[in-house]
């Protein structure tokens, strides 16, 4: 009789590993600012046991308010503006990424302007797993540390809900990852709800812009050579500006003030 339990709670448990969830975040976009004083996003990942799906800055998960919302300054600590927001920057696909843990692959996209499509290998995290612990909604969490591309991450993992799953590229740790922020807080993700089990079947997969008959998916290192070249062609840009406004002084911001991810 209790080999025939201990069997059942088995085939209960992989049954449940089997069953898709969905973590909602608030997303902060202060790259270039830092101390979380930046744009708020909604954000969500949806994952299964081998799958996760993460998308944010999409246009169907804000409000009109949010879309239409105001020219803003942001100071840094000494006080000088360093950065201007034309508000929330969407697109109908949104920022996606896709986690396949089996197929150890990577795909995701990012609107620049334009969409940038890029596929790599799932990146590994060298995580700290450290004592300290804390409740996120009613999930008893646990933070791990971990510096990737440029920047150290903390997040906050929940060991209930069994999968190495996160926001947006993270993940790795024995749980959801619930919160994370950077050292300097230029992105957040804050925990907002978690929904499971999802009753309707999901797709993992990326969605491309409508009409478009065909997508190239860059490589990692050619996203690196695509960052640079932008950075670059502003830096170029801004000299020819200055020629015309004496006293105007362009300077080359490092990478960390562009994007999320820093290949310098």
């Amino acid at each position: 009789m209790k080999n025939i339990l201990s069997l059942l709670l088995i085939i209960i448990c992989q049954m449940g590993y089997t069953q898709d969830g969905i973590v909602y975040y608030e997303f902060t976009d202060a790259i270039g600012v830092g101390g979380g004083n930046g744009e708020i996003y909604n954000a969500y990942t949806m994952f299964s046991k081998d799958k996760s799906y993460y998308v944010a800055a999409k246009d169907s998960l804000e409000n009109a308010v949010s879309i239409t919302k105001a020219k803003s300054h942001y100071q840094n600590s000494s006080g000088s503006k360093n950065k201007i927001s034309n508000g929330l920057v969407l697109s109908a696909q949104g920022n996606q990424v896709v986690c396949n843990y089996s197929t150890k692959r990577l795909d995701s996209n990012v609107f620049d302007g334009k969409q940038i499509y890029m596929s790599e290998t799932l990146p590994k995290f060298n995580w700290k797993i450290t004592k300290q612990k804390k409740k996120i909604g009613s999930f008893e969490c646990i933070l791990g540390i971990s510096n990737f591309r440029g920047r150290k991450y903390y997040a906050w993992y929940a060991p209930e809900i069994a999968v190495y799953s996160g926001p947006w590229k993270l993940n790795g740790l024995p749980g959801m990852i619930l919160e994370a922020y950077d050292e300097g807080k230029n992105v957040m993700w804050n925990f907002k709800s978690y929904k499971f089990p999802i009753t309707v079947k999901q797709d993992y997969t990326i969605r491309k812009e409508k009409n478009s008959k065909k997508v190239t998916f860059l490589t990692i290192d050619a996203f690196k050579k695509y960052c640079i070249n932008t950075i670059e062609s502003n830096y170029e840009s801004a000299i020819i500006i200055a020629k015309s406004h004496p006293g105007m002084t362009p300077v080359k911001a490092p990478m960390t003030s562009y994007y999320i991810e820093s290949f310098e």
